[in-house]
């Protein structure tokens, strides 16, 4: 039999009972479990930041830790792994608490066996994925595969704490593809998805991997974060304008991608209204797309003046 490695991180300060749950684990009939015992909060929060865990087993009264506070602050150390408390309150008050912060499951100490225990963490590891792909459902954009409006409402907090906690410059950049409506009316719509599928990409190629990338709907992207080096930012737009100009120069390319950008700075001294820097990243867009669209007129003039006279 092939047995599935699970490892676990057990959080209990009474020895009897983390040798007999460590006992256990080993009986399972299905899974193999590695098991790391920490007896205090300090040193499990210390592992967790050093070393991946599949479950989290968690004693809520530890030496350095009671009840609820426990459990809240291994959730923000580890957020991404099952936990299952394990409890002697005998009421189910304090289970029921733990499992509306963010456990999985609880179970009274001294009334489970290995088989309960086994199935207890298989289920918690479950739902666990599946609560966390609903969760990336509910904020990815499908298409692209970049944030859509709800994650970036839900994240955009997080850029602008950390602004605020430095001396760091951010950035909120907006940007829309040119003539894409011409790409659907010509092309067709599947090829209209892959101009979009293409340019989040590109972006994503730019742009360091801790930026917060969106897409909004339609041809519209968004892309913000904190510049960690000076014009971090300008940089990426102008690498992003030499990837599609070589792009459009090959030999054999359906139709040209290409986009419009609008970007706005600010700083901890600065207003961090995100709507405020919205509006102003916004009205950036639309000058530089008019600015664009002028460059592009005499060109298009030229073009059609030279096919009347032939």
């Amino acid at each position: 039999m092939i047995y599935k490695t699970i490892k676990v991180l057990l959080v209990e300060d009474m020895l009897m009972i983390a040798k007999i749950t460590e006992q256990m684990l080993k009986k399972s009939p299905s899974n193999r479990y590695v098991a790391t015992h920490k007896a205090r909060l300090g040193d499990a929060v210390a592992t967790l930041k050093t070393e991946e865990f599949d479950v989290i087993l968690l004693d809520l009264n530890l030496p350095d830790s009671r009840e609820l506070d426990t459990l809240a602050r291994i959730i923000e150390v580890a957020p991404d792994v099952p936990i299952i408390v394990l409890t002697a309150n005998n009421s189910d008050e304090v289970g029921l608490q733990a499992v509306k912060i963010g456990a999985q499951d609880f179970l009274l100490k001294g009334d489970f066996n290995y088989l309960t225990l086994d199935r207890a963490i298989v289920y918690a590891i479950e739902r666990h994925r599946l609560q966390r792909t609903i969760r990336q459902l509910a904020v990815i954009d499908e298409l692209t595969g970049l944030y859509n409006r709800r994650g970036f409402n839900t994240l955009n907090p997080d850029v602008i704490q950390k602004i605020k906690k430095s001396e760091l410059r951010g950035y909120l950049c907006y940007f829309d593809l040119d003539r894409f409506k011409q790409i659907n009316d010509v092309h067709g719509h599947a090829k209209g998805d892959e101009a979009l599928k293409e340019f989040a990409m590109t972006l994503q190629s730019v742009f360091r991997k801790d930026s917060l990338l969106s897409r909004f709907g339609g041809d519209e992207f968004v892309a913000m974060g904190v510049e960690t080096q000076p014009d971090q930012a300008e940089q990426a737009l102008s690498s992003l304008d030499v990837v599609l100009s070589v792009r459009n120069a090959q030999a054999g390319v359906l139709f040209n991608l290409e986009s419009s950008h609008g970007v706005t700075y600010f700083d901890k001294n600065a207003s961090l209204d995100i709507e405020e820097l919205s509006a102003a990243a916004d009205a950036a867009l639309y000058q530089n797309k008019e600015r664009r669209r002028r460059l592009r007129a005499p060109a298009q003039a030229g073009f059609h003046a030279q096919e009347d006279r032939r």
